[in-house]
């Protein structure tokens, strides 16, 4: 529950500040810093994936949805930072202020639309939202420019580059002319959901994705009254969720790989989103393309099974739990 700090003494006249005082100047109610925001954010987290699928007007692959909701938490948290560090809306900024206040009023009818007075998280949830999107309205505005967000997200891959390379040599089996070309007509369906999800790799943060593992987890250990073997069925769950974190490590592997092969014999420099790879010439090809496949431990059809392994020990590791410890 959110608590108040009531003034006892201005309640009844006895206040022993002179009426003129100058009032201390509020701090602005960010809810990513409210007190045990760890225990709120999973819930606006998932607030904010509802708003996400629902800004779509027709289904969409999951993946989609799962880069509109994370590209939305990051843009929600660096504009109220910014703003509640500006603490004024210069006038090129009105729009997207107004904007950063509808989105805090789409989360806030989410959050309601299934009230439950037991959840005193869920109250505080809504207090700390409601606080933040009215502190937002309440900014004065400010002639001027100011910076406008620029979301990392809107990022594509350049052709030719790492990620480019990379995803063309996986999606192979998934290729329905014999060109290889990388688009989306020729690719199968399930071939363009392996590519949809490989391309956002290229510019996920991996360290909010473990810590959007560790909320999950976090939320399942405090939970009261759950018999041994709903515990351990969920975090399992949430282990095979999150399973492809694997491939943070397996494309910086290779990124690495990579760097060593082509400076300073091919390129001076090498950077992962920006730098076209020779690829021209064959002999190099051929040594780039070997290091994904050992990487990406591709089989002879061409199949990458970069999570097996840990999928295999995730399963194991519970299957022990359930048998000895539930």
């Amino acid at each position: 529950m959110a608590h108040f700090h009531i003034n006892h003494a201005a309640l009844t006249g006895n206040s022993e500040e002179p009426a003129n005082a100058a009032k201390p100047k509020e701090e602005f109610p960010n809810v990513f810093d409210y007190p045990d925001f760890i225990e709120l954010r999973p819930q606006l987290r998932s607030a904010v994936h509802t708003v996400a699928e629902e800004s779509f007007d027709q289904p969409v692959l999951p993946v989609k949805i799962e880069r509109m909701a994370v590209a939305l938490e990051a843009q929600l948290e660096r504009e109220t930072r910014k703003y509640e560090a500006q603490e004024a809306v210069f006038a090129n900024q009105k729009t997207e202020c107004s904007d950063l206040v509808r989105l805090y009023t789409q989360i806030l009818q989410v959050i309601s639309r299934q009230p439950d007075p037991n959840n005193t998280d869920l109250e505080d949830l809504i207090f700390a939202v409601d606080q933040t999107r009215q502190a937002l309205r309440n900014l004065p505005t400010q002639p001027g420019t100011g910076p406008l967000y620029d979301p990392d997200s809107v990022r594509e891959i350049i052709p030719a580059t790492f990620y480019d390379f990379v995803i063309q040599r996986l999606a192979h089996p998934y290729f329905i002319r014999d060109d290889h070309e990388l688009k989306r007509q020729n690719l199968s369906a399930e071939g363009q959901q392996f590519v949809e999800r490989l391309a956002a790799y290229a510019f996920r943060d991996w360290d909010a994705y473990l810590t959007h593992e560790y909320d999950a987890q976090h939320i399942i250990k405090n939970k009261k009254k759950l018999d041994d073997q709903v515990y351990y069925t969920k975090l399992e769950e949430i282990e095979l969720n999150y399973a492809d974190k694997a491939y943070a490590q397996v494309f910086a592997d290779t990124f690495n790989d990579f760097a060593k092969l082509l400076t300073p014999n091919y390129l001076k420099n090498f950077d992962i989103h920006t730098t076209p790879i020779p690829a021209t010439n064959a002999v190099l090809r051929k040594q780039l393309t070997e290091i994904v496949r050992q990487r990406f431990l591709v089989d002879a059809a061409g199949y990458e099974h970069v999570v097996d392994q840990p999928i295999k020990e995730i399963k194991a590791k519970y299957a022990f739990y359930l048998k000895n410890f539930s």
